[in-house]
This record gives structure tokens, C-alpha cells and sequence, in this order.
């Protein structure tokens, strides 16, 4: 096998890599819709079967411009709890009530009556959302960019073998025989 053989076979193999990149990345795109969309249903879910309970606003920390976090103490059962709560849409101040609906099973487990979870949920997910993103885009810009090539390939190839074409017609009509220039060395026989 010669080397261009070689080259076109493992481009050939490449293509089908590159939309299988495509899919992941738009399954990793999906994956914090999804993922926001189960926290709305398990949010409505321990509102209907959760214990109602109060927490105070303990602590307010800003650790960077859009990352502010509420810390939330409240007594459950006699024994008392203490959980973290982003707030992106609410933060209150210390000191400030707030109605939770409390987990059974898991007394970390909550949802305020703002409609936030406790904990920090659905971070990884967005960093793979954008990781998703990332790569659909490049698999994308991949599969548009050989469809290009294979055009431009498709129509130099179809120029260079309409050249080839005409340069063998040239050499077959000069081959024979009938359409020749009179010779200037040969003194014409007349």
C-alpha cells in the first residue's frame, strides 16, 4: 500500500469518530437540562412528602461576584442541623426565617420556600454542559470542514482528469498521422 491509500483510509476511519464526538457532545449539552428538571420535580416532591421545619439564616458568605452562599441552621427531630444554600435569585440577610421542607431519610436533604435545594446541586453538570458544548462545536466545525474538503477534492479531482483527458486526445491526434505540419526540412516531392 502506498501512502496516500493509508492517508485516506485513516481520514475515512476519523469521520465517523468525529459525529460520534458530535453525539456526546450534544448528550453532555442535555445533561443539565435534564439534570434542572429533576431538581424542579425532587424540589415539588419533598414539599408534598417533606417535614416542614424553620431555619435561620446563620451566615451569608460572598466568595466571588456571582457565588454567594446562605448558611442555614434548623432543628429537626430534637437534633440540630446546619446546611448550605446557594443563592442566585435570594439571599437573605442573618437572622432571617426561612419555611424548609425537610427530608426524612436525609435531614441534609431540603427545599426552601423559594424553591432552592440544599446543597450546591448541579454544578458538575453545568461544567459538562459547557464541556458538551465545547466539544459538539469543534466535532461540528470538523464534519462541516471535511464536507467542504471532499467538495473542493471532488472538483479538482474532476479538473485534473478533464485535463488528463484532453492531453490524451491531444497525443492520440498527434499520433495519427493524418493532421501533421508539413515538414520544413523535407522538400516537398511535387
Amino acid at each position: 500500500m502506498t501512502t496516500v491509500p493509508i492517508l485516506r483510509s485513516l481520514w475515512r476511519a476519523r469521520y465517523p469518530v468525529y459525529l460520534l464526538g458530535l453525539a456526546v457532545g450534544l448528550v453532555m449539552m442535555w445533561l443539565p437540562f435534564k439534570t434542572f428538571q429533576d431538581n424542579d420535580a425532587w424540589g415539588r416532591q419533598l414539599r408534598v412528602h417533606g417535614v416542614p421545619a424553620q431555619a435561620v439564616v446563620d451566615e451569608l458568605v460572598h466568595k466571588r461576584r456571582n457565588s454567594n452562599t446562605m448558611h442555614l441552621r434548623y432543628e429537626l427531630s430534637g437534633a440540630q442541623h446546619q446546611a448550605e444554600v446557594g443563592c442566585w435569585e435570594v439571599c437573605l440577610p442573618s437572622g432571617s426565617a426561612v419555611q424548609i421542607w425537610v427530608n426524612p431519610n436525609d435531614p441534609g436533604d431540603f427545599v426552601t420556600d423559594f424553591d432552592m435545594l440544599s446543597g450546591h446541586r448541579g454544578r458538575l453538570q453545568g461544567v459538562v454542559g459547557a464541556a458538551g458544548l465545547v466539544l459538539s462545536g469543534l466535532m461540528a466545525v470538523a464534519v462541516i470542514g471535511r464536507g467542504y474538503q471532499r467538495r473542493r477534492d471532488r472538483r479538482r479531482h474532476d479538473w485534473q482528469r478533464q485535463q488528463r483527458d484532453q492531453r490524451r486526445r491531444q497525443f492520440a491526434n498527434a499520433r495519427a498521422g493524418r493532421k501533421r505540419k508539413p515538414s520544413r526540412r523535407r522538400p516537398n516531392p511535387d
